[in-house]
């Protein structure tokens, strides 16, 4: 292991290649090349979210939730560590499994009238982003379902009296589809004007994220 922390994509790699391979209580170990890759490269939060997800692997939950938290920007827009969450149960003593991903993004700003114009900009944006996180050209979306080769929402809606976005991505749990849904999100609501917010998924009561 000392060997890859110069090598953030071998640790990655490496990481990536336990969970696929490892049976469900030996996964635990690519914890430890995940967290030496995450020392030399944030994005490895998303490729290890990804990795449990693929295998229904509730610890895609917590590297969902550092996902989300790194697009923050302190001084600007907040994305909450529990925006999009990847929802998880318990089967079995300590073993969790994801169920649902929740995918309502609510934006909390001083000009909600800006948000709201942000948001109606991205909705036609979010309709071609793929589960995989690529962006589709126009046409492709729709035309796809689980399993592949691309997934892309079956309908996104906004509430204007929030503000608040939807996408009816039906259960699906894609932390690579999520980080570009937020980076959409983000990038609308810059250039509509809004230079500080919070963005959340509002919790719904009973559910473990």
């Amino acid at each position: 292991m000392a060997a890859l922390a110069d090598d953030p994509r071998a640790a990655l790699d490496l990481g990536c290649r336990i969970v696929a391979t490892a049976g469900v209580d030996e996964r635990r170990h690519a914890e430890i090349p995940f967290e030496i890759a995450r020392n030399g490269d944030r994005t490895t939060v998303w490729y290890a979210a990804e990795a449990y997800a693929q295998k229904a692997d509730g610890r895609a939950a917590r590297w969902m939730a550092e996902g989300a938290a790194s697009l923050s920007d302190p001084d600007g827009i907040v994305v909450d560590h529990l925006t999009l969450p990847i929802l998880v149960m318990e089967y079995d003593v300590d073993r969790w499994t994801t169920c649902d991903q929740d995918w309502r993004i609510a934006v909390h700003c001083d000009d909600p009238a800006r948000a709201t114009v942000a948001l109606n900009a991205a909705e036609p944006r979010l309709y071609l982003v793929a589960n995989d996180g690529s962006v589709q050209p126009d046409g492709i979306a729709g035309l796809t379902g689980p399993p592949g080769p691309w997934y892309t929402p079956n309908h996104v809606a906004v509430d204007e009296d929030a503000p608040l976005i939807r996408l009816d991505c039906k259960s699906g749990v894609f932390p690579l589809m999520a980080r570009t849904v937020l980076e959409i999100v983000i990038e609308e609501l810059r250039a509509a004007g809004v230079t500080q917010a919070r963005l959340t998924t509002p919790r719904i009561e009973g559910t473990t994220p």
